[in-house]
């Protein structure tokens, strides 16, 4: 699990995401996933809407609580969108999921709905938060089967910020993966018999 504190400031009681690295990085346990750091991660608001139940793996009962307590999502689209696109690509709801994952990076790309009222962001925050949403994108297009969507997302994500966990995780995992799948191809290729003539 990976997490990296940030200072933020809090200028109310209000229910937001603390910072970027706080979301618990979550393993997917899927036939994609290989062993070891390899593993693609979804990255979550553990503070945010819903975000206590999706960091718990508590999906469905994350995605209601999302639907019931429409005043905590407005505070913080970015955070309750992306603790939706977790849910939603968790639950295997890909329709929903690629909404959700496509909402997330719009309000993190959107300078007014990615400023939660009363704290202060700097440029490398918003950053940040635009490549988490990437990031999570593209392992939900790589869980849907979209490699090349994948890949865009988390090369919009590694220019945004390099060096985030998140980023690094999810990069070495579609490298391995990509590896994978060219020498599960070869073999393929090898052992196939020869066409009779």
């Amino acid at each position: 699990m990976s997490s990296f504190t940030r200072n933020t400031r809090r200028a109310n009681s209000a229910r937001r995401s603390r910072s970027l690295g706080v979301g618990l990085a979550l393993t997917l346990a899927s036939a994609a996933a290989l062993a070891g750091a390899h593993r693609f991660v979804f990255t979550a608001y553990s503070d945010g809407a819903g975000g206590a139940d999706v960091v718990a793996g508590r999906y469905r009962t994350a995605l209601e609580e999302l639907r019931s307590r429409p005043g905590d999502v407005d505070l913080d689209p970015s955070a309750s969108n992306t603790n939706r696109c977790v849910a939603y690509s968790m639950t295997l709801q890909w329709r929903e999921a690629h909404a959700a994952c496509d909402a997330a990076v719009r309000a993190a790309g959107d300078p007014q709905m990615s400023r939660p009222l009363g704290w202060g962001w700097t440029a490398s925050a918003n950053s940040e938060r635009l490549a988490l949403a990437y990031a999570n994108r593209a392992v939900m297009h790589w869980l849907s089967s979209d490699d090349s969507a994948a890949r865009q997302d988390l090369a919009k994500a590694q220019q945004l910020s390099p060096r985030a966990d998140f980023v690094a995780r999810n990069l070495a995992a579609l490298k391995m993966h990509v590896a994978a799948a060219k020498t599960h191809g070869e073999v393929a290729q090898t052992g196939a018999p020869a066409p009779k003539s």
